[in-house]
């Protein structure tokens, strides 16, 4: 290969002079292959396409709406009674499965008895949202931010609500040894 001989222009700028080169090949090839991708781009998204960007949206949200809608029916459909819960929490293998749920999720808050240390005290009979398994229940899946209690609808299934639920119901009426004082109202 020759190498090619360096001609300057006859220009000057400040005393910095330039050579009369080619552009390099590689460059060349990049700018041809970008235009030739753009126009297929174009081509392609604004000509060829069956649906439009908009028509593509719209049909993806209408998708994204059915699967919410069908998720809210999964969630309403294991939504079980007052009288399930309560059978539910005599349950010694669900109680078992709950138990490790309660000691990875909800020690920390209630602790590992339900005495309260931060959260309340749920082994009394005072309750802050309400005493009935349907309000405790929906107390775990909806949480309740101004007193730091998370929304857990979206970390555990409908099964394990509902299991840790029934763990709260059988927790009533055991002593543990430093329970918290009592909040809210009186429940029977």
């Amino acid at each position: 290969m020759a190498k090619e001989k360096d001609e300057l222009l006859d220009h000057n700028y400040d005393g910095i002079q330039e050579y009369d080169n080619d552009l390099p090949r590689w460059w060349l090839n990049i700018f041809w292959l970008t235009t030739i991708f753009a126009i297929c781009y174009a081509t392609w998204t604004h000509i060829l396409r069956e649906e439009t960007q908009q028509e593509t949206l719209a049909r993806r949200l209408k998708e994204n709406q059915a699967l919410r809608q069908e998720a809210s029916v999964n969630t309403t459909a294991n939504d079980i009674g007052n009288e399930e819960l309560i059978n539910m929490s005599a349950d010694s293998n669900l109680l078992a499965r709950a138990k490790a749920n309660w000691d990875s999720k909800c020690v920390a808050c209630h602790g590992a008895n339900g005495e309260g240390l931060v959260g309340p005290n749920l082994t009394d009979k005072y309750w802050l949202h309400g005493g009935n398994p349907e309000d405790i229940r929906n107390v775990i899946r909806k949480g309740v931010l101004e007193k730091g209690m998370l929304a857990w609808e979206t970390v555990m299934n409908p099964d394990e609500i509902n299991e840790i639920t029934a763990y709260v119901l059988s927790l009533q009426g055991t002593k543990p040894s430093n329970p918290k004082d009592p909040q809210g109202e009186l429940f029977e």
